[in-house]
């Protein structure tokens, strides 16, 4: 950069620019996405907004970077040579962030299927990396490590990360444009210190855009950002994370990406441990982000959109002070204290980590169990992980059933996201039986088209017992299939009179469930949590 410029003019003009290019240009390219059909159709099940939204936050974006860019250097046209010094990657780069684009909106029109949006978007970070946009070098305390061979896969997983959990952050109205823009920020502040003035440019850009997109954003929002918006903010953020931090002439810390991308990460990791450790799909939809607990605990529309900045700016700020100051304790303390905020406060990640513990606890218990006392052992979880509903009634009314008849595993995984609630439970003994001696039932919960979840059973096949077994477990599936129905139809009843919206926020527990256990507990005993009443008796 030319001593007659100061290092962050540039930027601060690029966002400016950007910011009122966002502003004019949003309401045009929402006026021809309504009119080609490229919206967001609330279902009144996932989508809970009033009408038809567009969806064309990536638009909107390249088009604005372009031009505040462009603009930036015709206003200060000296600049311009000086700092595009390889076209190449400059136009890999513009490549695919129009490929990923293309990608999120057809994703947006016709729908994608979870594995083969995860193809494309690695062909497209190959196509990047190919370029020569590689994380060759990382530093951890100090200390420089130098990738080698790996540094391409290395690569790929770190752009993967950055996409995919920006994009899984996009949920509510204002969440993902309020924390790319306080990234970016943080990106164009620390590469203007650090000296790469091209991607504090661009950052800056695509700040002011993301702050321009959030006046339509806000709550209630007239235009998402979509697929094509969110994973094209997460290529960027990743691609300038690595451009200005993880190079053989930088002496970055690997924990400032990190810890600026805290709050995204955090969110995508524990769906992945929520998802992996109940056995359900990683691409599986569900409503345990950390905007569906914030709202859950009463965060709603710009509230929420508040105490996101609040803790995206805190990590932002742990992050960019680390850097100023020299320091890796600061943004890790930082990061640290975030976390452990929404942990403690069970705002989000309790019961990820309730669900690790378990399993870890499950695991090291049976490391040390006296093989006299291995047949008695029983390791049992339970974990609500999201909504109000009691679901223990159920559970305990199957734990006691294969107590009764010597079955040496059960599992209930609910997920209803269309209703706010999950609920996951494990009881198994120490030792399952052999294969040739074991026999096992998978039982799907379907109700009104909707899967919500599943049953499993696994039990020592004995002769003239098995069968009897099973037919009484046929019953008491049958009565708990009957439960469910009731509570899916009074649920219906209940929204039917309530708007979408109202649904988002929607707390309290309208389904009572009693269980009456014979030969287990006394007759009539229950836990109501609220209108409909039903039995199920253990055969």
């Amino acid at each position: 950069m030319p001593p007659t410029l100061p290092p962050l003019i540039l930027p601060l003009v690029a966002s400016l620019v950007g910011l009122g290019i966002s502003i004019a240009l949003t309401p045009f390219v929402r006026h021809y996405a309504l009119r080609f059909g490229l919206v967001d159709y609330p279902d009144r099940r996932r989508k809970l907004h009033l009408q038809p939204v567009a969806r064309c936050g990536g638009i909107v974006l390249l088009a604005t970077l372009l031009l505040s860019v462009s603009l930036a250097f015709l206003i200060f046209p000296g600049q311009s040579i000086h700092l595009v010094q390889k076209s190449s990657q400059a136009i890999s780069l513009g490549i695919g962030a129009i490929a990923i684009t293309i990608l999120g909106l057809i994703d947006d029109k016709y729908g994608m299927l979870g594995k083969q949006k995860l193809a494309f978007q690695i062909l497209i970070c190959l196509g990047i990396i190919s370029f020569g946009f590689s994380i060759d070098t990382i530093q951890i305390f100090g200390y420089p490590i130098d990738l080698g061979l790996i540094a391409w896969p290395v690569t790929l997983m770190w752009l993967l990360l950055c996409i995919n959990s920006i994009n899984l952050i996009d949920g509510a109205d204002g969440v993902c444009p309020t924390v790319g823009w306080i990234a970016f920020a943080a990106v164009a502040i620390i590469s203007s210190y650090t000296g790469n003035h091209m991607e504090a440019i661009i950052a800056a850009s695509l700040a002011g855009a993301l702050v321009g997109f959030l006046v339509y954003n806000l709550p209630p929002a007239s235009v998402f950002l979509g697929d094509n918006g969110s994973m094209l903010i997460g290529l960027f953020l990743g691609v300038l994370t690595m451009r200005s931090w993880f190079s053989k002439d930088s002496s970055m810390s690997i924990t400032i990406p990190l810890v600026l991308m805290a709050i995204p990460i955090f969110d995508s990791s524990m769906a992945v441990v929520r998802r992996k450790l109940t056995g359900r799909s990683l691409f599986s939809v569900d409503r345990g982000h950390l905007h569906h607990h914030l709202i859950r605990r009463g965060f709603q529309d710009r509230a929420l959109v508040g105490i996101i900045t609040l803790f995206s700016f805190l990590t932002a700020s742990g992050a960019v002070a680390g850097v100023l100051l020299g320091s890796d304790w600061i943004s890790l303390a930082t990061m640290a204290f975030s976390i452990g905020a929404l942990v403690v406060f069970k705002l989000f990640g309790f019961a990820e980590l309730k669900l690790m513990y378990h399993r870890i606890e499950g695991f090291c218990t049976s490391l040390f169990i006296r093989p006299d006392c291995i047949d008695s052992f029983v390791h049992q979880e339970s974990v609500h992980l999201q909504g109000t509903r009691n679901w223990d009634v159920i559970w305990q009314t199957l734990v006691e059933f294969a107590e009764k008849h010597g079955l040496s595993r059960i599992e209930m995984d609910l997920n209803m996201p269309w209703l706010h609630e999950g609920y996951h439970a494990e009881w198994q003994k120490a030792e399952l039986p052999e294969g040739p001696r074991r026999w096992s039932l998978k039982f799907p919960l379907i109700l009104g088209g909707e899967s919500f979840g599943g049953l499993e059973f696994i039990g020592k096949q004995q002769e003239g017992e098995s069968l009897l077994v099973l037919a009484q477990l046929t019953e008491l599936l049958d009565a708990i299939h009957s439960q469910l129905e009731a509570f899916r139809c009074d649920h219906e009843e209940n929204s039917s009179s309530e708007s979408p919206r109202d649904e988002v926020t929607t707390r309290g527990s309208k389904v009572a469930v009693a269980a009456e256990k014979s030969g287990f507990l006394p007759s009539s005993t229950g836990v109501v949590t609220s209108g409909v009443t039903a039995a199920v008796e253990i055969p």
